[in-house]
């Protein structure tokens, strides 16, 4: 499914009408059929208020209820704009239902109308293309809306809701459904836009495919089809070498669970072999963690932390290996950045660069173009902020725009971590669909980097492995949402769901 921002999805109706020969009339009477549709799901017989403002979506709003005429759904229209400064396609509907039986009122202030006697209220107050704070007599009604025990269904966008990045501009309705139009709008498919939006319809309106050729990035939801596809069974005379052999270099003094957490999720999430190459004045701690993994004893001087000096330690490994996994808990010491900057210059395959290990390199991203094999990077915003030198303000703006930038500039796979977690490579920006803000709690990103790291060693596209771990990592603390809530969802837990989620693309259940 296809994401636009506010400024992209007024540049393809801009292609679609003036360039393509779409009549607006006619995208604005598929709207209003789509938006009328799901009234007639949700209204269960009993009143159905639509309030329309300035523009397409008071237009739609009026196409809505020409259609709920047509229906013989009884619906009242609430204009808060004077009938003489309704224009263009929304004037046209307004005209046709002016001509036909359906209760209309013309409030200026929100205290003319009754919203509470409705059972459904159809937004249709304000679109994607408010920037700053909502107008104050628009935020009465917005306030009025949410105020009503009525269930709203939002058009296009709920009100208040930035188009882009999901931001409330000062207020925005808490809608229970949306229908947007043709393609998901990034300002509900980014928090805090994507709760605010309740259930998401995508209706079609039509438009020419040609509409969306001038469009640089492509933004997509996650298919799910790929979990289907690269989650099925291995073949049956499979071994535990062909199962993929994964490296973790993680761990340091007060950090051994974070490299746990990476080894644990990396074995359950199939990989066949995973060894962890971790401090020696340590090793006794992880002997008794982990199970599965084997560990890789490196000589430290007794520090806690790995330094250059492991190299050659770790050299023969790399050959053995399929793919490495660098830097959960490897501590911020220089020493060990000298060692993460040697592993850029050695190592020949796949890498997956996570937390302390981005940390490292943020003085020096230019490194990246030393390596020979495909690599994704895990940022957070604020490691993504360092990492790039940038201010996490321009990364919440739009997170979309800043992710295909940083590719641009480290090229690989950037995984940046966030609400949703987007995935982008090349021109593409995959947003996850799955997750929720339990899992905002420490550990959890070192789940998800064992799960990528295991795909990618099991021998899945780069661009693959990334999406789809991050994928499985969101629906394991979907299943554990009943269990254990969003505060008391822990890393681990996420691991010993990765299984049964797996079981169910393998089984085809």
């Amino acid at each position: 499914m296809r994401i636009l921002s506010a400024q992209e999805a007024r540049e393809v109706d801009r292609v679609a009408m003036q360039e393509q020969g779409v009549p607006g009339v006619t995208l604005m009477e598929n709207a209003g059929r789509a938006v009328a549709e799901k009234v007639d799901s949700m209204a269960d017989g009993g009143k159905v208020g639509i309030l329309c403002g300035k523009g397409n979506n008071g237009g739609d709003g009026y196409a809505c209820a020409s259609f709920l005429n047509e229906m013989e759904i009884e619906c009242e229209l609430i204009s808060i704009i004077p009938e003489g400064e309704i224009t263009g396609d929304a004037k046209h509907f307004y005209d046709e239902c002016k001509g036909k039986d359906i209760r209309f009122c013309h409030a200026q202030h929100v205290k003319e109308v009754d919203l509470g006697h409705f059972n459904l209220i159809v937004d249709g107050l304000l679109g994607t293309g408010i920037s700053g704070d909502v107008k104050p007599d628009s935020a009465e009604w917005i306030e009025a809306m949410n105020s009503a025990s009525s269930a709203i269904l939002s058009i296009d966008i709920p009100s208040g809701i930035n188009g882009t990045n999901g931001f409330v501009c000062g207020t925005a309705v808490q809608a229970t459904a949306t229908v947007t139009m043709e393609f998901l709008k990034q300002g509900i498919v980014v928090q805090p836009g994507k709760s605010l939006a309740g259930e998401i319809t995508v209706a079609d309106l039509g438009y020419p495919a040609t509409a969306f050729e001038n469009l640089e990035v492509k933004k997509k939801a996650f298919d799910e089809d790929f979990a289907r596809k690269y989650l099925s069974p291995p073949p049956a005379e499979t071994y535990k070498h062909r199962q993929g052999k994964l490296l973790v270099i993680a761990g340091s003094k007060g950090f051994t669970g974070a490299a746990c957490l990476a080894a644990e999720s990396a074995v359950r999430s199939g990989a066949g072999l995973v060894v962890a190459a971790v401090p020696e004045s340590l090793n006794s701690i992880f002997e008794k963690k982990l199970t599965e993994t084997m560990t890789l004893p490196i000589p430290d001087d007794g520090n806690g932390f790995l330094n250059i000096n492991a190299l050659d330690s770790l050299h023969k490994w790399f050959g053995w290996s399929d793919a490495l996994l660098m830097g959960p808990g490897v501590g911020t010491d220089p020493q060990v950045g000298e060692l993460v900057k040697g592993i850029v210059h050695k190592y020949k395959k796949p890498l997956v660069l996570d937390a302390d290990g981005l940390g490292h390199i943020k003085d020096d991203l230019d490194i990246l173009s030393q390596l020979e094999d495909a690599f994704i990077l895990t940022p957070h915003h604020g490691e993504a902020s360092r990492l790039f030198g940038v201010e996490q303000k321009e990364i919440s703006d739009d997170p979309f725009k800043f992710a295909t930038e940083a590719v641009g500039r480290s090229g690989g796979v950037l995984v940046l971590k966030g609400a949703p977690t987007l995935t982008a490579f090349g021109n593409e920006v995959i947003a996850n669909t799955s997750g929720h803000q339990g899992l905002a709690t420490g550990g959890t990103g070192d789940v998800l980097a064992g799960i990528i790291s295991s795909f990618l060693c099991q021998g899945m596209p780069i661009e693959i492995a990334a999406q789809l771990a991050v994928f499985v990592h969101g629906r394991a603390a979907d299943l554990l949402l009943e269990e254990r809530g969003y505060r008391g969802l822990a890393a681990s837990d996420l691991i010993e769901k990765i299984p049964s989620i797996i079981a169910d693309y393998e089984t085809g259940r």
